[in-house]
């Protein structure tokens, strides 16, 4: 699993979950619920978006693993939706669990049509998502998608008309960034792209390459290793005779850290540089000072830190809080939806394409897919053994 993401790694079960890994979720959950308060309390402090009272109350349906294994993401979801609520002053919450299950995804949907609320947030497991949203559809409800990164639902969403605004980074975004970075970093070094042969390590790899190569930038060797080894000197070794001094690693954080100290220790120099799978718990090992990935930000950590130039508050890079100000951010775009409006009267979902809404995340439209029309990422390097943020400019990725 990668990163709404939470970092997903490419041997987690749920590849389009956004984004922690199953090991992630299951080592980081009681850190990450104790974090949930103080993280709510900087969110209840910032300054509410205006949004102008409708004649009746929005009616909102959150759609979340409130049990159970994910059951992680669901809190945070949970949390942030209800801070945004109390900070609002409106709206009327329903929360349905989905469980991360197809089965489950339809019941959920068919719930919301029979509560008749006015707009859906959550979904953030593909599986849950793909049944449920034939059934919003059918019901007019809009939904805004919190997690599912793959690229296929844009060709469903087209032929099922979905009315679908997708509050988290496509597939796509986690490669545009990272190489966007390495054209500018690695600009006159000697690569590497290596991947592990999982579906995520290679698929990754193979788009970092491409979009390298789209700048007549190509690696002076590229190749699969064998993961999960208890040293990876025999590649350290073939990647010193390439000429290598620059690695990318489509892999997990594990290998990246075994990759890392096998360097230093037989002294052969490597900066390596990782996708979302690269964010692990400390059982993963430590990545050596000087690795680039690439992440969602630690948005809660308002207060103190400014905003960038999109307007968004970053700071760290963190595993454990990447639904939490989504959600509330969602919830700020619900209600902004039907602003001066009777829920009841509906609305046109192509008004909503290009529109900008005031949010905890900083200035949010969507482009005519219904995605977001920047790239979320954002590229931290590791320091004293953690994630600092790299630049705090424009998106690392392409505008989509």
């Amino acid at each position: 699993m990668g990163s709404f993401c939470l970092a997903l790694s490419g041997r987690g079960v749920h590849q389009d979950v956004m984004a922690i890994s199953l090991t992630i979720v299951k080592q980081a959950a009681v850190g990450i619920r104790a974090m949930t308060g103080l993280l709510l309390a900087a969110l209840l402090a910032l300054p509410a978006a205006s949004v102008a009272r409708a004649q009746s109350e929005i009616r909102v349906g959150i759609s979340a693993p409130l049990t159970d294994y994910f059951s992680v993401i669901g809190d945070q979801i949970e949390a942030g939706t209800r801070a945004a609520r109390d900070a609002e002053g409106t709206g009327s919450l329903e929360f349905f669990d989905d469980a991360c299950e197809p089965e489950a995804g339809a019941r959920t949907a068919e719930a919301m049509v029979a509560a008749g609320v006015a707009v859906a947030i959550g979904y953030p497991c593909i599986e849950s998502f793909d049944m449920a949203m034939p059934i919003l559809a059918d019901a007019d409800i809009p939904l805004i998608l919190l997690g599912v990164q793959s690229e296929a639902i844009a060709v469903e969403r087209r032929k099922g008309n979905w009315p679908v605004l997708r509050l988290a980074p496509k597939s796509a975004d986690e490669a545009d960034a990272i190489a966007d970075y390495m054209k500018r970093a690695w600009r006159d070094v000697n690569f590497a792209i290596i991947d592990d042969g999982t579906l995520y390590g290679r698929e990754l790899a193979e788009a970092v390459r491409f979009r390298m190569e789209e700048d007549s930038l190509k690696p002076v060797f590229a190749d699969t290793y064998r993961p999960q080894l208890d040293n990876q000197v025999a590649l350290v070794r073939r990647l010193r005779k390439a000429g290598a001094t620059h690695v990318f690693v489509g892999g997990d954080a594990s290998d990246a850290a075994i990759i890392g100290a096998d360097a230093a220790r037989i002294g052969i120099p490597l900066t390596l540089a990782g996708g979302t799978a690269f964010l692990a718990p400390a059982s993963a090992g430590t990545l050596a000072d000087g690795t680039a990935l690439v992440a969602l930000p630690a948005w809660p950590d308002v207060m103190d830190k400014p905003s960038d130039e999109d307007g968004m508050a970053v700071s760290a890079a963190h595993p454990g809080n990447n639904y939490l100000v989504p959600a509330y951010a969602a919830l700020q775009i619900a209600l902004a939806i039907f602003e001066g409006k009777d829920p009841a009267e509906g609305f046109f979902f192509g008004d909503l394409l290009g529109r900008t809404f005031d949010t905890v995340l900083g200035p949010i439209s969507f482009d005519g897919n219904g995605d977001v029309s920047r790239n979320l990422f954002r590229i931290f390097v590791i320091e004293d053994g953690k994630p600092v943020l790299a630049e705090a400019g424009r998106s690392t990725g392409s505008i989509q």
